[in-house]
């Protein structure tokens, strides 16, 4: 009887220590799995909801609506994957990739020199105009009219770059879009640099702003793109989407929706014009 209980006990110890080991093992290939896009049906897409009319979200809700929101719904419905999107600061989206949380960037992010190290980018889908926003009247034509003001953008973007290279600007940086448009209406900064897209947004839900777009040439550094893992081999696949949206007409309905006919007629003529579009 009591080699018996000897006996079942130690088979009891190798099966507990078998599960103990596959436990292990599931969940290192769960973790592995989820840096390659999870079980195959799931797209994990990082955004910071707080870029209308690229990305927004209704307070109190996951109920995220924007182009971008549209581009990644489109991108998940080719590649016969669910698309969950995952909201947090700007300035965590490229960690959170990096790190495997997320499958892809859709976010109005810009193809940097400095997150190409990092990650990597589709080709450019998107070629913002930049726009200042301050109130009206105070009559801001260029970046050189600010001199000696306070201008503020969104943390970690290209648009505070800008700010900085411009010299003689008092610039701040703020959590998002929505804190520096406050910030203007409460005379805490004279102006924000935005995409001219947003700053309309903008300008519309808040009468006493205005804007007005700036005679600057667009660059790589100024483009929307997608990002992907490092030497991630979907490049290819994500860019014949794109191409795809173009061509059937779908990119220009998404922008109809968010823009309007007229400010979308608008971008499309001065894409058009731009030879870092045609490459």
């Amino acid at each position: 009887m009591l080699k018996l209980r000897k006996k079942l006990l130690m088979g009891l110890a190798a099966g507990l220590s078998a599960l103990l080991i596959a436990g292990c093992g599931g969940s290192e290939t769960k973790k592995d799995a989820q840096k390659n896009g999870g079980d195959g049906k799931k797209m994990v897409v990082a955004i910071n909801a707080t870029f209308p009319p690229f990305e927004s979200v209704k307070e109190g809700t996951q109920d995220y609506s924007g182009i971008d929101i549209e581009i990644a719904q489109y991108i998940g419905k080719k590649l016969g994957k669910t698309v969950e999107f995952h909201d947090m600061k700007f300035a965590s989206l490229v960690p959170t990739l990096q790190s495997g949380r997320a499958d892809m960037i859709i976010s109005g992010i810009s193809p940097t020199a400095e997150r190409k190290e990092v990650v990597s980018f589709s080709k450019p889908y998107y070629f913002p105009m930049k726009a200042l926003v301050f109130k009206k009247g105070a009559g801001y034509k260029t970046l050189a009219d600010l001199k000696g003001k306070k201008a503020g953008a969104s943390m970690g973007t290209t648009y505070v770059k800008e700010l900085k290279a411009a010299g003689g600007i008092e610039v701040t940086e703020l959590d998002n879009t929505p804190l520096v448009v406050q910030d203007i209406k409460n005379s805490r900064l004279d102006a924000g640099l935005f995409d001219s897209a947003q700053a309309a947004v903008f300008v519309k839900e808040n009468p006493e702003l205005e804007m007005v777009i700036l005679n600057l040439p667009v660059v790589n550094d100024d483009t929307f793109a997608i990002a992907l893992p490092k030497d991630s081999k979907d490049i290819g696949k994500i860019n014949d989407i794109l191409k795809e949206m173009k061509s059937n007409g779908e990119f220009h309905k998404i922008l109809v929706k968010y823009l309007g006919e007229d400010a979308t007629k608008q971008y499309e003529a001065a894409e058009a014009k731009l030879d870092i579009a045609k490459q």
